[in-house]
């Protein structure tokens, strides 16, 4: 079912354009290289016939890959690895297509697991670099180094070497929607989802007293006469002008002016009362 799977998204991504942008890894063909049509027959067979390829590949750098790699992506980005190496493959230039293919495949997911990496590459290299050194003092000392021979070891000062582990710890992966543990009380199971407060919805106690406000506002606004409601409504709740409010009166826009400066001084007065 899952060689089914991919080979039909296979079929869909042989037409896709974005195969042939420019790139210089080893992963995306170079559009020069490439045509723009679809795959000929020949070269679907050739394809299928090399599609187990992509799993060996998938297979042999599982053993470091990161635990958040997403197998089943990578077969996928292998996929399109084993595509572009049909397209760019010259018989003249290189002999056995499977060495080629593996190269490709290979650089394909090289180059997504690059693109999905949270850590810029030099600070990959120092980070590979501070796990050698905690090794290798592991090793002479025969038991785990403190942060201070590792800093020695390392030249750093002390400023240099907490900048370092800040920069290089690790960050770890967490699934929003998987159960976290149950709630006793309520018999429920929580996740992060429903657990993480939203930045952008305001706290509880702001909406109740906005809404305490609005309608301490509407018992206000129903103390008014209706003239003095109807300005206030027409011009703050429906956003008329106060020149299309005299029309619908029949009478000056001075007059409605005048209203409309009654109508707010009355209901300052009336929620100074009340509050």
């Amino acid at each position: 079912m899952r060689r089914d799977y991919n080979l039909s998204r296979f079929y869909f991504f042989s037409t896709m354009s974005y195969l042939d942008q420019p790139s210089d890894s080893l992963g995306t063909p170079h559009p020069t290289a490439l045509a723009t049509r679809p795959l000929t027959p020949q070269q679907c067979q050739l394809v299928e016939k090399h599609y187990p390829q992509v799993r060996a590949v998938v297979s042999q750098m599982r053993s470091y890959l990161p635990s958040c790699a997403d197998l089943d992506e990578l077969h996928s980005v292998g996929l399109t690895g084993l595509i572009a190496a049909v397209r760019r493959f010259n018989p003249s230039q290189t002999k056995t297509f499977e060495a080629y293919a593996a190269m490709r495949i290979r650089g394909a997911i090289l180059d997504e697991l690059r693109r999905l990496d949270w850590m810029p590459r030099a600070a990959r290299h120092r980070a590979r670099e501070l796990r050698k050194t905690v090794d290798s003092l592991e090793q002479n000392l025969g038991r785990a180094p403190t942060s201070e021979e590792t800093r020695d070891q390392l030249g750093l000062s002390q400023a240099d070497f907490i900048k370092l582990q800040e920069r290089v710890r690790p960050i770890r992966f967490l699934p929003l929607d998987k159960p976290l543990e149950r709630d006793h009380g309520a018999g429920l199971l929580l996740n992060l989802h429903e657990c993480i407060a939203d930045e952008n919805t305001p706290p509880t106690h702001t909406r109740l007293e906005h809404e305490e406000s609005l309608h301490a506002l509407a018992r206000t606004l129903e103390l008014l006469s209706d003239r003095h409601r109807q300005v206030i409504m027409l011009y703050y709740f429906h956003g008329r002008r106060l020149a299309e409010i005299a029309e619908a009166f029949k009478v000056t826009e001075a007059r409605i002016c005048q209203i409309h400066g009654q109508a707010l001084q009355l209901l300052r007065q009336r929620w100074v009362d009340r509050n």
